[in-house]
């Protein structure tokens, strides 16, 4: 497949109502896992079970006018899928994530299920009203609020406030790097480590490159330093108090097109490294969205945070990045003439990651697998010391594991019923 090559400095209609005439690929990217996480996530947690409540909330911090002009990867996404079957759907490939949101929310209502509380933030007064004209065409009965146009970073307090305790899924997708601070993402931490929930972060590499370009050692004048000081402070506002003292020095190394990708990855890894060690998120996970599957500079990238990371990224998000990947490497076969053999270079690929994973997973099983655990939840633990989500599905680890057990690299406490190795069954690495 084709890498296409992209300028450091290629414009994204960053702050701009233009951003919402044509949803591109990516952006369904981000819009199909947030319509599977939103439906996972309040399934898991909605409800009346001593664990549950019967009330979610969702926040928006960046919703811009909830739909585009043009529209993909929705529909037919959602056509294709067994579950999403079950239902009248209206999704349609113009939503943007607050009609998802509140489109799910219709559903849970239906089913009696849990309340999904939206709650959106958009500083453009022009794409707010819009975003008031949208969720009102499909909003009824539903519980939802638009707040006044502002930035999140400034309504974030007063949205705190109404949250009312319940399990709470943020989702900040900013056009840059500014409107909430890593402060604000600590506190979301506190706030999900008490009441349960997850953050969903757009981390844009190349407008962390852009901002960090405006940094230099000396200026013209004035007016330039003034400018370069404010884009460069939304910076050091979201990678955290402090981390111009580390993100200056490494930019000043990074002149060329090579090292200033790298210095995109090392910006995201700080990020996330911060976070982990900041933060009382028990689990950070990455995950790249590409315009191409070979792309070797991702569009931007999904940081997750969460307490309850074997559950959202062992289980629920591992699989839906590796349906993602699946989804874009079969991207370029539109016809479908090519699927035959699309379908064996995947599955080879597949068996190639298998095999290169394999003594790394041993290694884990016998670092961390001394006592009986299911051996679902023997998969989740691989899934998160490795820390790729989506490199391989969970029916791929099972038949790594299965096949462990046949070489007595794992034993089992007892077999199913039919003398098979199952998910609930319980394992451990042989000594």
């Amino acid at each position: 497949m084709s890498v296409k090559q992209l300028s450091l400095f290629d414009q994204q209609p960053e702050d701009s109502n233009k951003f919402f005439a044509r949803k591109r690929p990516w952006s369904a990217a981000k819009h199909r896992i947030m319509l599977k996480y939103i439906q996972a996530y309040c399934y898991n947690l909605g409800g009346s079970k001593s664990y549950q409540s019967m009330y979610i909330n969702y926040v928006d911090g960046f919703a811009g006018a909830g739909k585009y002009d043009e529209g993909i990867g929705i529909e037919n996404f959602v056509d294709q899928s067994k579950f999403w079957q079950r239902y009248k759907t209206e999704f349609l490939d113009t939503d943007g994530s607050p009609l998802i949101a509140l489109k799910c929310a219709k559903i849970f209502s239906f089913e009696e299920r849990v309340t999904l509380r939206c709650f959106f933030t958009e500083e453009k007064k022009d794409l707010n009203q819009e975003l008031k004209s949208n969720c009102n065409l499909i909003s009824e009965g539903l519980s939802y609020k638009v707040y006044e146009p502002q930035r999140f970073d400034k309504a974030f307090t007063q949205i705190m406030n109404e949250l009312d305790k319940y399990p709470t899924l943020f989702f900040l997708d900013a056009f840059g790097v500014k409107g909430v601070t890593f402060e604000q993402i600590c506190s979301i931490a506190n706030y999900v480590s008490k009441y349960k929930g997850e953050l969903f972060l757009l981390f844009h590499n190349r407008a962390v490159a852009r901002h960090a370009g405006l940094y230099k050692t000396s200026y013209k004048n004035s007016k330039d330093q003034k400018t370069a000081e404010t884009y460069t402070q939304n910076l050091t506002n979201l990678l955290g108090h402090s981390s111009d003292l580390d993100w200056k020095p490494k930019w000043l190394e990074c002149q060329d097109q090579e090292q200033k990708q790298k210095f995109e990855r090392w910006a995201l890894e700080y990020f996330k490294s911060r976070l982990q060690k900041e933060s009382t998120f028990k689990g950070v996970a990455i995950f790249e969205i590409k315009e191409t599957y070979n792309d070797s500079r991702p569009q931007y990238n999904i940081v997750v945070g969460s307490n309850h990371p074997q559950k959202a990224f062992g289980e629920f998000l591992n699989e839906f990045f590796c349906e993602e990947n699946k989804l874009l490497f079969f991207e370029d076969d539109k016809t479908g003439k090519n699927h035959k053999f699309l379908t064996q270079s995947w599955e080879r690929q597949n068996d190639e990651r298998i095999e290169t994973i394999r003594p790394e997973i041993i290694e884990i099983l016998r670092r961390n697998n001394q006592d009986w655990i299911t051996l679902k939840d023997v998969i989740s633990l691989i899934i998160l010391e490795i820390g790729k989500l989506g490199y391989l599905s969970r029916p791929k680890y099972r038949e790594i594991l299965l096949d462990f057990h046949k070489k007595n690299i794992i034993e089992a406490k007892e077999l199913g019923a039919r003398g098979n190795l199952t998910l609930d069954n319980y394992v451990r690495a042989v000594q």
